[in-house]
């Protein structure tokens, strides 16, 4: 009986799996998208122009007038923000077209009925005017307004509009290509006139041009059926007479120091001991050689697909087996999560069997009965194959497992089979790889916790979604229908397509990994001293001051890479600076009890300081009045000297200890002070924005940056310079106002930018720095009496000026910065924001 259970399990098992086979090999290759309609409709001209006798032919005119403009918010509206480069040109070019017919034109009747319009409208005007091309690289596709017509009583004249946008860099020229009529023979219009205005733009070179009229802000000229062109100058570009190599640039030496200084400290932050697991030595040289498998998309992409298999196949694999070496638990995965997997996969899979059905792949009755058959066979086989072990839940669980198992098995099987025909679902590559890319996080936070969870699970799957595009990238109506061809977003010269994403998420997720260590090695206060909390502590702080502005030259070929700014070095030069300057013995508490005790005694002698200047205060009034004797004097000193003596004459350190708490409590609580104070003025800079999660997050960097230093202040705070909450904010002011304003450095000494704005700008960081750090200064000092269950009131009083004068400082400093912000103009909105207005080496 055994065996008759068996050969049935067996025999259900390969009518499931033949049932998904049938279906695959059935299945239909899916149409590709239609083509524009307008390559294949007929040309609505060629019958009329064929019936035109020659004296309509020779009476037409054709007239054409090209604008090149500066393109205007407005214009690029439209054009998604990841493709716009603030540092180049945006151009948009106008092109007019008039074609004057008299009213026995058989072309007036063509044009009215519309021949197949708007989707021919681009054949149309291009066989009687020519396609004009402009070089640089597309905002967005070629619009064309409806062709609009006036009549009188000796004449037609029908009028075509074409805008086209482009982005090109600041000194690149701009080549315009007037195209001969498509219709060769006979041409629809003999002679064309064309008037180019050039605006901003001055003519460099004309071939095959003969003006007729040359002025400055207009060139005219006829031409017939034959291809000409112009090129353009920006009138604000001046082209050296000679071009010299400059044989040292500061922008690469200062990116070469960076990247060695961040990649020592990166490796100081791992530790020794962290060198010494082999697990660990294997993931390096696992990564170290994934890496050079990242440059195949520049130099061959033929091989592009070795990239892909790496990034998000072997990467993920390499980080899971570590994984699995450095956990001391395997994973507590239990059947019911198996199931709920397993059961979203069926909601992927039933969403890619109804794009089968919707598309022609298999026919609807196909799918019901080998998707029923293959379920129904499954999990007849699970119940043969489990029936033995008497348990009815698992029983059901193995027979539901195995359905789902195979309605997700066939829609995998339908999937490749339209990824080998080019017809698939475009956004259905995107999500095989981010869930293949998930594996990465999820490995790296449970070895960051050392446990598996699988709340860490889901997190991971939602940002490696996020990481390759936006909720709305993903429910696009496009997305799931077939594959179209459109533009990738950009950062600057970025394409961002799934492997820059998968990369850009990597090195988001190393920052992420390295906040995780400060948080794991934070729990202890000896935690401070740590050379390693130390480096990990400044990588995080250089990785979040390095600002990426251009690109290099790999193989004759222009590959985006970051110019690391000076302020990542100025960064890691003043967080040494605070962390390194003579710090008197401090006696931490280990409990708030103790921090309580060392607080009052530390108001008890400031007490009795402040009694001895008032007795010498008072008493040279009094004794000289003869209110006093020398005797009461003297006696009065001795109690308190001798007071004194009991608390001793070192300085007290109470208001520079860790107050019981350990560095990462301290440190969150600095952060997230810092970042309420920081965001008003995120109305200054603007709110982040980007394409995917990590555009986004490198968009708002702005944002966290002092909030860092605020977070390096509350981690780090006995060992900041200054013994008082208030001196050691003045100590973290100058430190990162220094940082702030080395970002504006090249701006500052730039003579087009009048002294006003530059002052403009400095009072705006100046404003923002003071208002951080005295903001955090003084909640500290609440913070530390308030966690020794001691009045405020009692080290800063509201009646004493110079209790207010720190406070009063940073509200002037803000409300300058505010009426700074208000009057602030164009150019320093666009210091502001990092636009072109600085002069980056080139």
């Amino acid at each position: 009986m055994g065996k008759l259970r068996i050969a049935i399990a067996f025999g259900l098992a390969l009518v499931s799996f033949g049932a998904i086979v049938w279906c695959t090999v059935a299945a239909r290759p899916v149409a590709g998208p239609a083509p524009p309609r307008g390559i294949t409709a007929p040309n609505p001209w060629a019958a009329a122009a064929g019936r035109a006798d020659p004296v309509a032919r020779w009476a037409r005119e054709a007239t054409t007038e090209v604008m090149v403009t500066r393109a205007s918010e407005r214009d690029l509206a439209a054009v998604p923000q990841g493709r716009l480069d603030p540092r180049q040109r945006q151009v948009k070019v106008t092109v007019f077209h008039w074609l004057k017919l008299t009213p026995e034109d058989p072309l007036i009747g063509a044009l009215r009925q519309g021949g197949g319009f708007p989707h021919s409208l681009a054949q149309a005007v291009d066989s009687v005017f020519g396609a004009i091309k402009v070089d640089g690289p597309a905002l967005g596709p070629t619009t064309r307004l409806a062709p609009a017509l006036v009549s009188d009583a000796g004449h037609t004249t029908a009028k075509f509009t074409v805008t086209l946008l482009r982005q090109v860099k600041m000194d690149e020229l701009l080549k315009l290509d007037f195209g001969p009529p498509t219709a060769a023979d006979p041409l629809i219009v003999p002679d064309r006139s064309i008037a180019v205005l050039p605006g901003e733009w001055t003519v460099l070179r004309l071939e095959g041009i003969t003006p007729d009229r040359e002025l400055a802000e207009r060139l005219e000229f006829a031409v017939g059926g034959y291809p000409v062109s112009m090129t353009l100058a920006p009138d604000s570009y001046g082209f050296a007479d000679v071009v010299e190599a400059d044989d040292f640039s500061w922008a690469t030496a200062l990116g070469v120091l960076t990247a060695l200084a961040l990649l020592a400290y990166l490796l100081r932050s791992l530790g020794k001991g962290w060198w010494q697991r082999p697990p660990n030595r294997e993931l390096v040289i696992g990564l170290a050689l994934a890496a050079p498998t990242l440059l195949i998309p520049l130099v061959a992409k033929d091989w592009v697909a070795v990239t892909y298999v790496v990034l998000f196949v072997a990467v993920p694999a390499l980080t899971l087996r570590h994984a699995g070496r450095v956990l001391p638990t395997s994973p507590p995965w239990t059947t019911r999560d198996l199931l709920v997997v397993t059961g979203l996969g069926v909601v992927v899979g039933l969403g890619m069997l109804s794009w089968s059905w919707l598309h022609g792949q298999l026919s609807g009755q196909a799918l019901l009965a080998g998707g029923a058959v293959a379920a129904v066979a499954a999990a007849g086989s699970a119940i043969a194959f489990s029936v033995d072990l008497g348990v009815r839940a698992v029983i059901v669980r193995l027979s539901v497992l195995s359905a789902e198992a195979a309605i997700g098995l066939l829609a995998l099987a339908l999937w490749l089979r339209a990824l080998l025909t080019g017809v698939y679902p475009p956004d259905s590559i995107r999500l095989v790889l981010a869930l293949g890319w998930a594996v990465i996080p999820i490995a790296a936070v449970a070895v960051a916790t050392k446990q598996w969870q699988r709340s860490a699970v889901v997190a991971a799957v939602l940002v490696s979604l996020l990481v390759q595009g936006w909720p709305t990238e993903w429910l696009d109506s496009g997305s799931w229908s077939l594959a179209v061809s459109r533009p990738e977003p950009m950062i600057g010269n970025l394409v961002l397509d799934p492997i820059v994403r998968g990369v850009l998420g990597l090195l988001l997720m190393g920052f992420v990994m390295l906040v995780l260590r400060l948080r794991r090695l934070g729990g202890r206060l000896a935690a401070i001293d740590n050379p390693v909390v130390e480096s990990t502590m400044i990588t995080v702080l250089m990785v979040l001051y390095i600002t990426p502005g251009g690109s290099t030259t790999l193989a004759d070929i222009d590959v985006p890479l970051p110019l690391l700014a000076i302020t990542s070095l100025v960064a890691w030069a003043t967080a040494r600076w605070l962390l390194t300057g003579p710090r008197p013995a401090i006696a931490e508490p280990a409990t708030y009890e103790e921090h309580r005790r060392l607080v009052r005694a530390a108001l008890h002698k400031r007490l009795l300081l402040v009694s001895e200047q008032e007795l010498y205060r008072i008493g040279r009034n009094r004794i000289g009045a003869g209110d006093m004797s020398m005797a009461d004097f003297d006696e009065r000193r001795q109690t308190l000297e001798a007071a004194l003596r009991e608390h001793g004459r070192h300085p007290e350190t109470a208001f520079a200890t860790a107050a019981g708490c350990t560095p990462w409590h301290n440190g969150v609580a600095a952060f997230t002070v810092s970042l309420l104070l920081s965001l008003p003025f995120a109305l200054v800079y603007g709110w982040p924005e980007g394409v995917d999660l990590t555009s986004f997050v490198f968009d708002g960097r702005y944002l966290v940056t002092l909030p860092a230093f605020g977070f390096l202040f509350g981690y780090f705070y006995p060992r900041v310079r200054g013994t008082q909450p208030m001196t050691k904010a003045l100590h973290l002011t100058a430190a990162a106002l220094l940082t702030e304003l080395s970002g504006y450095l090249s701006t500052l000494v730039e003579p087009d930018i009048g002294p006003f704005d530059k002052a403009q700008v400095v009072g705006i960081v100046v404003g923002q720095v003071m208002m951080v750090c005295v903001g955090l200064g003084l909640f500290w000092e609440w913070r530390i009496m308030h966690l020794a269950g001691e009045p405020w009131a009692r080290v800063r009083t509201l009646r004493s000026v110079r209790s207010l004068a720190a406070p009063a400082l940073a509200i002037v400093l803000a409300a300058g910065t505010t009426a700074a912000t208000s009057a602030a103009g164009q150019t320093v909105d666009r210091i502001l924001k990092g636009d072109q207005v600085s002069t980056a080496p080139k």
